[in-house]
């Protein structure tokens, strides 16, 4: 991730000729460029990126008012339109008009109000609305928009996109365009692949509770369960380690388990059978996780199951 945020802002340096917010030299106007993040729900591309534009010292203050972020991050609304984008922005910018900015006009006020706060980053979420966003009709829409928005003659904008696989299609088919486009793609994780990851992430945020054991569940055999149940996903392994974690000290448990981890699949799913839990089942390779997170019946119980405490195991608290 971060070789790629050097990239974009190595061309902001070659473009501009000094450091990002500064006026445009003249002779030197030749266009922004796109990072085009991709992939799966689940895979961690928000977490990542939220991380990265908190701890860059280039985006020092983003997300303060004021603060001289040359970065805005924003999430597209559902339903999703180039009006709402552009009225969602320009709100993010201060503006705080009772009224709707008409879809003809909201993107002139968004490059006004850019320029006016030194937004040379602009990072667009597609969130949860991507089937809106990517019809081909609709990226085309959006394509010319945010490439007028790069190619402002007084005030070029840098973009990272982030979104499903197919956002990949960015740009591609406009040749003018292509080499300003970069994509990174976030893949699922594998076993044994990303074993020793899988490890780093448990042992790295469970050292933020120094009162707690962990080294003793860090086997292959864990990181291949705990990969299972994730979905092989960077996101949702976080979440699981996070949830677990709190489960152990809601417990008042001195050691981290896998029964710890079972108990958050089973506040996940809905699903109370310990031999269809992955993090506990002795055929756990053979458990359709997919299929316990959009079953019907799981769903329906999943908000009661949120709320009480699964029956604890035999030998789960000490």
């Amino acid at each position: 991730m971060n070789q790629q945020i050097d990239w974009l802002l190595d061309s902001m340096l070659v473009e501009l000729g000094r450091q990002p917010g500064a006026p445009v030299p003249e002779g030197t106007i030749r266009g922004g460029r796109a990072l085009v993040i991709v992939g799966e729900a689940g895979t961690g591309k928000s977490r990542i990126l939220r991380r990265t534009f908190q701890t860059r010292p280039e985006f020092c203050g983003f997300g303060i008012d004021g603060s001289g972020s040359p970065l805005l991050s924003v999430v597209a609304p559902s339903p999703f339109t180039l009006g709402a984008l552009g009225n969602e922005i320009v709100r993010c910018l201060g503006y705080q008009g009772r009224r709707e900015i008409k879809p003809s006009q909201v993107w002139g006020v968004v490059r006004a109000l850019m320029k006016e706060n030194g937004i040379r980053i602009l990072h667009i979420d597609e969130g949860q609305h991507g089937a809106e966003i990517i019809s081909t009709s609709m990226l085309q829409e959006m394509e010319n928009t945010l490439k007028r928005l790069m190619q402002e003659s007084d005030w070029q904008t840098w973009l990272i996109l982030s979104g499903c696989p197919t956002l990949a299609r960015f740009c591609q088919s406009d040749e003018s365009m292509m080499r300003r486009v970069r994509v990174l793609r976030f893949e699922r994780l594998r076993f044994p692949d990303h074993a020793e990851a899988v490890k780093g992430i448990v042992r790295s945020i469970a050292r933020l509770c120094p009162n707690i054991e962990h080294e003793v569940i860090l086997t292959d055999e864990f990181a291949a369960r705990l990969l299972h149940a994730a979905l092989h996903q960077f996101g949702t392994l976080v979440e699981y380690v996070q949830d677990a974690i709190a489960e152990c000290l809601t417990a008042s448990a001195s050691s981290l388990s896998p029964v710890h981890f079972a108990d958050v699949y089973t506040i996940r799913t809905g699903e109370p059978a310990e031999d269809l839990n992955p993090f506990i089942a002795r055929d756990w390779e053979t458990i359709t996780v997919e299929r316990a997170l959009h079953d019907e019946g799981a769903d329906t119980t999943r908000e009661a199951s949120s709320r009480l405490k699964p029956q604890t195991r035999k030998g789960a608290r000490k």
